[in-house]
């Protein structure tokens, strides 16, 4: 296990990247994490929102499309928004749901989300073959990913807070 990071994120790589793999993006709440029927965060602080998360299970059909996509060879990055203090507890909610990862990434809080995602985005660029596909649930880390020339898909998982706590998407070094 190697410790990596920039000013703007902080991880773990579990495997060493390769410039002969594609590696896909995947972000933690609310596209691994599934919140109970009737949950709504949207007027809680992401501190809260995350602490409630320790708690949620495993969406089933994203947890399969990782391992699909890690059984053809590919890498998978987990890249969160989760300030880097939660990488402890995030390692561990995904060793306890047996979601197959190469990278696990969290922010330092010094930029919005999707800058801090084009950051990982583009460290990811720079030591694998390619950035095959980013899974969000963040507009604004759809179109920071559409800047940085990766394809994405957004899961429509908690469109209400974001409808309710928009961000803007500002080009990262580009």
């Amino acid at each position: 296990m190697k410790t990596i990071g920039s000013d703007l994120f902080r991880g773990i790589e579990m495997a060493p990247a390769s410039k002969a793999q594609i590696v896909h993006v995947v972000d933690v709440d609310d596209c691994l994490t599934r919140k109970p029927d009737n949950f709504d965060n949207t007027d809680m602080t992401k501190d809260k929102f995350f602490d409630a998360s320790r708690d949620f299970p495993s969406n089933q059909a994203m947890v399969e499309l990782v391992e699909m996509l890690h059984s053809f060879n590919d890498a998978i990055a987990i890249a969160t928004a989760r300030p880097v203090e939660r990488l402890p507890e995030t390692f561990e909610w995904l060793q306890r749901h047996n979601i197959p990862f190469d990278l696990l990434l969290l922010s330092t809080e010094g930029d919005t989300s999707s800058v801090t995602k084009q950051a990982m985005i583009q460290y990811l660029q720079d030591n694998y073959r390619m950035v095959g596909t980013l899974f969000d649930d963040s507009p604004a880390n759809i179109q920071g990913a559409a800047l940085q020339g990766v394809d994405a898909i957004q899961l429509n998982t908690n469109n209400e807070y974001w409808d309710k706590h928009p961000e803007q998407t500002f080009a990262y070094g580009l």
